[in-house]
């Protein structure tokens, strides 16, 4: 496999085109803020065509979350299944004294 070229432009008109319902303009931007704070093609990419799948998604959410500085150990915005996993480890130790959460 040869490696993913980014494609910003395309990826807004993929969304516009399947979520007529956004503002294209504050994805582009959402899209521009995840780029500027770091993040890899791979993973704006994903992250985005997990909204787009989501009914009650925003292109806010994007924006939000690229905003939000990670922890170290934390797992990738992208990669669902980790995100979700650490979010499930500190719901359940919240309480705890010295936790992290």
């Amino acid at each position: 496999m040869t490696d993913l070229q980014p494609a910003p432009g395309e990826l807004v008109a993929l969304a516009a085109a399947v979520r007529p319902d956004w503002d294209r303009d504050a994805l582009a931007n959402a899209v521009l803020a995840a780029k500027t704070a770091g993040w890899t093609w791979e993973q704006v990419f994903r992250y985005v065509v997990r909204l787009i799948l989501r009914e009650d998604a925003t292109p806010a959410e994007l924006r939000h979350a690229a905003a939000r500085p990670a922890r170290a150990g934390d797992p990738s915005p992208a990669d669902g299944e980790a995100w979700a996993a650490r979010a499930r480890e500190m719901l359940l130790h919240r309480d705890e004294p010295g936790s992290a959460a």
